[in-house]
């Protein structure tokens, strides 16, 4: 799965989610997003410890 079919993923779970859980999918979306703008093609298996800030 890519960043951007699980950004779409979540946008579509965000129409059904309890109003409790909405800051929590845009977080996620958020973070996502900016994952895949700097190039992070495999969260899941990068090694983040070796970024900078």
């Amino acid at each position: 799965m890519t960043n951007r079919e699980a950004i779409d993923s979540l946008k579509k779970i965000k129409t059904y989610t309890a109003a409790g859980l909405l800051d929590v999918i845009e977080y996620l979306i958020k973070v996502l997003e900016k994952l895949d703008k700097e190039g992070v093609t495999d969260p899941l298996n990068t090694d983040f410890t070796k970024l900078k800030n």
